[in-house]
């Protein structure tokens, strides 16, 4: 094994410390530095995993030890630390969403492929075994068509989560709202699962909160093989309950609430199969209703896999065009509110340069 692999993490807030623990419990990675804008934030991560503690990112990018920057900034910051960071030479790894447009998304890819680094973007949802095993059947057509596929994150945020950090449910630094911040995950998972989204039309409202964008949503999707699903996203559903994702097919039907599967009843299901299913994984818990619900699992998971990527020279599994893809839905759900028209994916050129 070569030496550890040096990260830094850029954002000293929840889900940087997430990232902390993450790569803290990584045997061949080796947490270097944290950054933030707010020095009193960075040192209090810092001392917290005995690491050293910076504002400044010109400083952190030029450190010869680190080889991955992780960025966990609010999401409208994202582009700016990721491009800096990539012209440094390093490594991105980019917390979801990869940015809050198509535009800004589209940057941090073009630098990271002209700066020849790899870029990763946090969609841990794909790792728990539950959605592989999902995966693989579908893959293997053992769902026969799919002709539905449908999720439900039916969330709860206090108006506190959304006042405290000032740039929570903004269009400038969050990028949109529940479907944005919180149902992006699910929203991943949708067209991993069921293939790519053709068209959607959706309503959007903010019910429950004081905030820019909208706390509940519901989207009609139809995908390219000719599946339709339906898409509910809110922080505004007291007291939250897990995501739940459902793929269904002429030959079978599998659900799955926070990545664990919770209904695999296929045709040619052998004896015992389903019970094995449904036993494979604990939770690792669920943000249904605190954002720091949430283990660091998943994320160690993920992370393991990109220093896997750079050690071979490959692409990760969620580089940023798959991490794309997700914002470019929720983009085009926002528009199909905002206009009551149908919106078909991809977005033009002249869409994606506001959306």
């Amino acid at each position: 094994m070569d030496d550890k692999m040096g990260f830094a993490i850029v954002g000293a807030g929840n889900v940087g410390g997430i990232h902390a623990l993450a790569i803290q419990h990584i045997p061949h990675a080796e947490l270097c530095a944290i950054c933030d804008m707010y020095e009193a934030r960075a040192r209090k991560l810092a001392e917290e995993f005995g690491v050293n503690g910076t504002t400044d990112l010109e400083e952190l990018a030029s450190w010869p030890e680190i080889d991955v920057v992780n960025v966990c900034t609010p999401s409208g910051l994202h582009m700016d630390v990721a491009i800096a960071a990539a012209e440094a030479g390093k490594h991105i790894m980019v917390e979801k969403p990869i940015e809050i447009t198509l535009p800004r998304a589209d940057k941090i890819i073009e630098a990271c492929e002209e700066n020849q680094v790899k870029l990763g973007v946090m969609f841990q949802s794909r790792f728990t075994q539950g959605v592989r095993k999902a995966k693989q059947a579908i893959e293997a057509g053992r769902l026969g068509r799919v002709t539905l596929c449908d999720a439900y994150v039916k969330w709860h945020r206090t108006q506190e989560y959304y006042g405290s950090g000032g740039w929570r449910g903004t269009w400038a630094l969050d990028g949109g709202g529940a479907l944005m911040n919180q149902s992006i995950h699910t929203i991943d998972l949708l067209q991993w699962l069921g293939g790519a989204v053709e068209s959607v039309c959706a309503h959007t409202r903010t019910l429950a909160h004081r905030m820019e964008t909208e706390d509940t949503a519901v989207a009609l999707l139809t995908y390219e093989s000719g599946a339709l699903g339906v898409m509910e996203g809110a922080t505004s559903a007291w007291p939250g309950q897990p995501s739940k994702l459902e793929i269904s097919g002429d030959k079978g039907t599998i659900v799955l609430e926070d990545g664990i599967i919770t209904q695999w009843q296929l045709a040619d299901a052998e004896p015992g199969e389903e019970d094995a299913m449904l036993n494979l994984e604990s939770s690792m818990g669920t943000g249904a209703s605190d954002p720091l619900g949430i283990s660091y699992d998943k994320h160690q998971r993920q992370i393991e896999e990109f220093i896997a990527a750079v050690r071979e020279h490959r692409p990760p599994l969620v580089d940023g065009v798959e991490g794309r893809k997700a914002v470019e839905i929720i983009r085009a759900i926002y528009r199909a509110a905002e206009t009551g028209q149908v919106i078909t994916l991809p977005l033009r050129e002249e869409q994606s340069a506001n959306w």
